[in-house]
């Protein structure tokens, strides 16, 4: 695999799928959090500058997909794809921030709740391309990832929203193990985030049925 694309020409289109279903659940999530009257009008400009902002990177992803297309060994595939997902990690902790000042908000029912449930889903799915990059980029591997066999060599896409979703849900790796300093970072990062998302689900969810 060539260093300056981790991901096989095959695989461009499933980020770019993943991304999409991110920024169709941002869509979502940013009107709830506009309207909610819990952010003050600088939040809710920060949270609308930083949605108008993945819609212009999302359509920068796309364009470098169909570089790599084109151009597998252009240099600015590796360094295109890290930019984008650095803001687009950076745009999650904002919209994770502004869904804390709904924590004590005044719930009209569970059903309610679906905005912190899209967040989490949208940290899921976020962290598992970020997981997925890292891996295919870093000589050796970012994780060590077992299979029936030892180790897969060859991870795919589902093995790292697997990784996602058991560091968002068990806060942390369970079978799987981080070996790389930025794979670490992101992990605690996930975790952290997946705290204050829960404490939010919680807090709420009370103040609905109660």
């Amino acid at each position: 695999m060539e260093h300056e694309d981790p991901l096989q020409k095959r695989e461009h289109w499933r980020l770019a799928a993943l991304m999409i279903v991110v920024q169709l659940l941002d869509v979502a999530v940013t009107r709830k959090l506009c309207s909610s009257g819990e952010l003050n009008e600088a939040g809710v400009a920060v949270v609308q500058t930083f949605h108008h902002g993945s819609n212009f990177l999302l359509f920068l992803l796309l364009v470098i997909i169909a570089l790599a297309a084109f151009r597998p060994h252009s240099r600015i595939i590796l360094p295109g794809l890290t930019a984008y997902l650095a803001f687009a990690l950076l745009h999650l902790v904002v919209n994770v921030g502004a869904l804390l000042f709904s924590a004590t908000a005044k719930a009209t029912g569970l059903a309610s709740l679906w905005d912190v449930g899209a967040i989490g889903a949208m940290s899921i799915i976020t962290f598992a391309v970020c997981y997925w990059i890292l891996d295919r980029s870093t000589p050796g591997g970012a994780f060590i990832i077992p299979g029936r066999d030892g180790p897969i060599e060859d991870p795919k896409v589902f093995d790292y929203i697997y990784l996602s979703f058991d560091t968002s849900t068990t806060f942390g790796p369970t079978i799987e193990t981080p070996v790389s300093r930025g794979a670490k970072a992101l992990m605690m990062l996930q975790v952290l985030l997946s705290v204050v998302v829960l404490t939010v689900l919680l807090s709420r969810a009370v103040n609905a049925v109660g």
